[in-house]
């Protein structure tokens, strides 16, 4: 959005992304080529079938975002260069984008602020796979948000 449109926004939050192939582990697209909806952990297939029942649908979700991994392209940091809005990059120290990746992002943003929070992917948000349900760091991570976005 930042790039393509930005004149729709004033503000980005970006949280556990990577803009070039080399932010992931390695082996982590080719990994994708041999992907099946058996290996999309049951909670994710749980929270999109408790949406939408459909399971072709979510066939379809998944083959979409594998294709959508597998195809991924570099962002040039020129066009990262080129976003004007205020942006706060956050990442977990464990998370499947390496915290030199996102440091990179940060540095390579014009307006931006950093945050790297002890947890793993999705994990400081509250995601439905983090280990810990009794974190208090999506907490502190919506806190850090609202913050910012005020």
């Amino acid at each position: 959005m930042g790039i393509r449109h930005p004149q729709l926004v004033n503000k980005l939050v970006i949280a556990s992304a990577n803009y070039r192939r080399d932010g992931m582990p390695p082996g982590f697209f080719d990994g994708m080529v041999h992907a099946t909806l058996d290996m999309m952990p049951k909670p994710l297939q749980g929270a999109f079938l408790a949406i939408n029942p459909d399971k072709k649908a979510l066939q379809t979700m998944f083959e979409r975002d594998k294709a959508r991994m597998i195809g991924f392209k570099d962002i040039p940091d020129e066009a990262i260069k080129g976003i004007a809005a205020p942006t706060l990059v956050m990442t977990g120290d464990q998370d499947v984008v390496s915290p030199e990746h996102a440091v990179r992002l940060f540095r390579t943003l014009p307006k931006a602020q950093m945050a790297i929070l002890p947890a793993g992917h999705g994990d400081y948000l509250g995601e439905i796979m983090a280990e810990r349900k009794d974190s208090p760091v999506p907490s502190l991570v919506a806190a850090l948000i609202k913050d910012f976005l005020r």
